[in-house]
């Protein structure tokens, strides 16, 4: 009888090792995918404006500010008999409400983060009706670490309020700093965050 006991102790003991082995291996695949939609998303933003005009660029927030959308125009070709540069038609890069979680200040999906949104590249803003690429979901409301609407530089990043989705001008527009949060329910409860950064030099 102690010999079965202690079998048995034994048995749960390497049961209970194995479960969270396999919980520590989840939690570990799932945050390496979550970072790796962060690092593509702004990989994408970032080859989307590399080919950008500076010119096409609205002006720089304001100091300590980041704006959450960019309109642009990308280099088609070049016009040699004028000397100038062809400009493709204006496209614009935006975090908007997800459809499956409004911004109204609940989870509306359950997954544990309140009023995330998708990123998306509308090709043509002329065009009726737009045409538009999804580049990310699960994009936070503000960026990791910040509080909205209390303008004070909360994670300690240099700016105030900013988004899930924060572009920063720099060196007089001819550079931007892409930061995003994606967010996604992590394999034992809670919610697992990731934040990317990156700069962009533009080339026109």
């Amino acid at each position: 009888m102690i010999a079965t006991g202690g079998l048995a102790l034994l048995l749960v003991a390497s049961g209970a090792g194995a479960q969270r082995g396999r919980s520590a291996a989840e939690a570990g695949v799932s945050s390496s995918a979550l970072s790796a939609k962060a690092q593509r998303l702004v990989d994408r933003i970032a080859t989307e404006l590399m080919n950008a005009t500076s010119a096409s660029l609205p002006l720089s927030p304001a100091a300590g500010r980041a704006a959450a959308q960019v309109e642009y125009r990308t280099v088609e070709g070049f016009d040699v008999v004028a000397g100038a540069i062809d400009e493709g038609a204006r496209r614009r890069i935006a975090r908007v409400p997800s459809p499956e979680d409004p911004n109204d200040g609940l989870d509306n999906d359950g997954d544990g983060i309140v009023d995330e949104g998708n990123v998306v590249l509308v090709l043509d803003t002329s065009a009726t009706p737009a045409r538009e690429l999804v580049l990310a979901s699960g994009v936070t409301e503000t960026l990791e670490g910040e509080t909205a609407g209390n303008n004070v530089d909360d994670n300690g990043n240099g700016l105030v309020d900013e988004g899930g989705l924060s572009l920063q001008w720099q060196n007089g527009g001819t550079s931007v700093v892409i930061r995003a949060t994606v967010g996604g329910r992590a394999p034992a409860g809670g919610v697992q965050l990731r934040t990317v950064t990156t700069t962009v030099h533009l080339r026109n």
